[in-house]
């Protein structure tokens, strides 16, 4: 029996031959013949849906490197300034009176705060009426109650024959309403014709929040069959008024007014929020949360080794079983290895000791395993106690190595050369050496890193085609020749960030292009893969069209075959 076993290219995945037989004339299995003569007619195609196989998966690994690549990215962009890292707590000696909380970068200290006053909403109440059903407008035509709310004037229409409940209701449901909310209050039977009583509330606390029935434009007024919610009908039963409160001691003789008890403008970057006066000054600290800054920096430990980690998968190399991984050798993964490796390595951008305590990871306790034969060869150690020690005694100078801005300090002791800005994204963080000429109370020239710098008035600026570029430093006309050090600061996690952005480039990152690059090649074996399909489908119609010729000669033999031997027969058998 034929072996039936045969691949895609022969059974007819891409094509099915217009005519088919078994070789029933001949005895033959043609079918199976033709189909074995196109596998091995179709070892191209083989070769090219492998080779396309090996270009998807590079293209899956490089995809999924720069997802990963992504997520590091995500937790470099959330502390790559001070106000995102440096992370704040804040604790408050009287948790009932006050409660606070800090953001992030917010100032360190401790401050004393006397609350006077709560700020607080208005409040009228209306003098009472028996029933909430009871008519307040009996007059047969419409009325009107208006009311001024913190200095703006609104009228109410009142129907006729609408009772206490459908004038709360107009009140709330008026467009005009600025603020006031209306409610019916039942005090019990015990407070007998007066048991329901309509209650106004300010929306707002403050002082400016006041409630108010302008009499002029009320006519729901106690004449012609309405009754009277005039404003000598309402009790003031709580007055708007501003939160008052001391910090520090200050104002000694007077009060610090906000009209809310949610104060965001009084600490720089602190809430307040005020829940009770107090008789004593509540302490309020704020210190740095350093449990808070050491998660951060372990989440971009790690992404970093999610990141190191997948890359020595993809390149690695065993030599027992000789097996290479899948970009063993890519230019592109060393591009994002090195580059990755030499931010997190290196001394921070524009940093130098002294005057700052820290220069690089290894000083807060992260160092490279450099062990190449640990499973952890490449990745970054964290040494947890030494990154904690380093956050308890200098919090802000670390802080500062992860999270500083493009920060621009000068080195000039004598104050002759100044820090002024920077270009953000164009000017490059560094060290640079600033020389000025001063002549006669004029800058007549100087350099930043060697290069001529642009001048104006009292203003060195760098030159475009150099990393100083955008890089302004005031210099004091004081006359002879001045040299100095200005150094623009640029935190670990923002380098890391930029040389992620670099690398995730849609215009001109690496693995991007690569992929693209990838995609090309794979277009162009998609394309030989159809040429080389129609070959096939053309052989095997060749090969089909011509065995059934040979089974239609083969089966002409056999009946020619037959009638010889039908007629030897006949001659035999007269014979006998």
């Amino acid at each position: 029996m034929a072996d039936t076993t045969v691949t895609a290219f022969t059974t007819g995945l891409f094509y099915q031959p217009a005519i088919t037989f078994t070789g029933l004339g001949s005895g033959i299995d043609s079918q199976t013949m033709i189909n074995r003569l196109v596998e091995v007619e179709g070892r191209q195609l083989r070769r090219f849906s492998a080779w396309k196989e090996e270009w998807l998966a590079k293209i899956e690994a490089l995809s999924a490197l720069q997802e990963k690549l992504r997520a590091f990215r995500t937790v470099a962009a959330g502390m790559d300034s001070p106000g995102e890292f440096q992370v704040r707590q804040v604790s408050v000696s009287a948790p009932g009176v006050l409660q606070a909380s800090a953001a992030p970068g917010a100032a360190l200290g401790t401050h004393q705060l006397l609350i006077q006053q709560l700020a607080q909403n208005e409040v009228e109440v209306h003098q009472g009426l028996p029933g909430a059903d009871t008519v307040v407008n009996g007059s047969g035509s419409p009325r009107t109650l208006a009311l001024t709310y913190a200095g703006t004037t609104f009228t109410v229409t009142v129907p006729a024959g609408a009772t206490l409940t459908d004038l709360a209701a107009a009140i709330n449901a008026s467009s005009a309403n600025p603020g006031v909310k209306a409610l019916v209050l039942d005090l019990g039977p015990a407070a007998g014709e007066t048991r329901f009583r309509l209650m106004l509330q300010g929306r707002d606390t403050g002082a400016a929040s006041t409630i108010a029935v302008d009499d002029a434009l009320t006519t729901l007024n106690g004449a012609d069959g309405t009754l009277d919610f005039t404003a000598a009908a309402f009790t003031e039963t709580q007055s708007a008024a501003n939160a008052q409160l001391r910090l520090n001691g200050y104002p000694p003789e007077g009060w610090i007014e906000r009209p809310a008890n949610l104060i965001t403008d009084l600490i720089p970057g602190v809430s307040l929020t005020l829940t009770a006066v107090s008789a004593t000054p509540v302490t309020l600290t704020v210190a740095p949360d350093t449990a808070a800054m050491q998660e951060k920096i372990t989440t971009l430990v790690e992404k970093y080794n999610e990141v190191a980690a997948y890359i020595r998968e993809l390149t690695r190399f065993d030599p027992v079983s000789k097996k290479a991984g899948l970009l063993l050798g890519n230019y592109v993964v060393q591009i994002v290895k090195s580059g990755l490796t030499q931010a997190a390595t290196g001394n921070a951008p524009g940093f130098a000791s002294p005057p700052d305590r820290f220069l690089n990871l290894a000083q807060v306790g992260i160092t490279t395993d450099a062990d190449p034969a640990s499973p952890t060869f490449g990745q970054l150690k964290l040494d947890e106690a030494a990154l904690s020690l380093a956050l308890r005694e200098q919090p802000e100078a670390v802080g500062e190595l992860f999270g500083a801005a493009l920060s621009g300090v000068s080195d000039d002791a004598t104050g002759t050369i100044s820090y002024i800005s920077a270009l953000p994204g164009i000017t490059r963080p560094g060290i640079y050496r600033v020389t000025a000429t001063v002549q006669g109370g004029i800058l007549t020239g100087g350099t930043i890193n060697g290069h001529p710098a642009l001048v104006s008035g009292d203003t060195l600026t760098g030159a475009a085609g150099y990393p100083e570029y955008g890089l302004a430093v005031r210099v004091a006309l004081t006359d002879g020749d001045h040299d100095g050090v200005v150094r623009l600061k640029s935190g670990l996690s923002r380098t890391l960030g930029d040389r992620l952005d670099g690398l995730l480039s849609l215009a001109t990152g690496p693995v991007h292009i690569l992929i693209k690059n990838y995609q090309d090649i794979i277009n162009g074996i998609d394309d030989k893969i159809e040429l080389e399909t129609r070959r096939l489908e053309a052989y095997r119609q060749r090969l089909t069209e011509q065995f059934a010729r040979l089974e239609a000669v083969l089966g002409q033999l056999n009946d020619q075959a037959n009638y010889l031997a039908g007629q030897i027969q006949k001659m035999n058998n007269t014979k006998s």
